[in-house]
């Protein structure tokens, strides 16, 4: 199992840094568009948008996996262990309803905008229903994620499972 989540993270940072890497070459094409050659184009400030809401979502699955999402530390560090872990998991159920939630409603968009033939109002006249994608995809793999998180804090439990969040963010204070 953690062979594989290692590769899933390894793929995850790939997709983020090649969409990253495209909404900068977007960036540099636009304004290189714009301020040298004075012939500005409407498509790449929606593709740059739709390569950041992709890398967003992909990376807010790893952060899943890291515990790096935003937590109320200075509360929860303030109780003993075990009582950590049941916060812990209680955070993951409610996480993982909330991922869930967004997962259902994020297939009704893009089967709404799907179906509908929607089209963006760019020169590009982009099907949405593909940069809407990444909304879905993003909470199912977020979904899994914390699915994998409960059930390592219920039956695989370590310390470093609660610590990690923790330790992470006091780095954070210290630099």
């Amino acid at each position: 199992m953690d062979q594989f989540v290692k590769k899933w993270n390894q793929i995850e940072l790939f997709l983020v840094g090649v969409l990253t890497l495209t909404a900068l070459t977007g960036v540099v094409y636009a304004t290189f568009g714009r301020y040298v050659l004075r012939s500005p184009s409407d498509w790449p400030e929606e593709v740059i948008v739709y390569m950041i809401i992709g890398a967003v979502f992909l990376a807010a699955s790893s952060l899943v996996d890291r515990n790096g999402h935003v937590a109320a530390t200075l509360v929860v560090e303030r109780f003993p262990m075990n009582v950590r872990r049941v916060l812990a998991v209680f955070n993951a159920v409610v996480a993982l309803v909330f991922c869930a939630v967004v997962l259902w409603y994020g297939i009704n968009i893009v089967m709404l905008n799907y179906n509908a033939n929607q089209l963006s109002n760019t020169s590009l006249r982009f099907p949405l229903w593909i940069p809407y994608l990444s909304i879905p995809t993003g909470c199912f793999l977020m979904t899994m994620r914390y699915l994998i998180r409960l059930w390592r804090l219920l039956f695989r439990f370590q310390m470093s499972d609660i610590l990690e969040h923790h330790e992470m963010s006091r780095e954070g204070v210290r630099s």
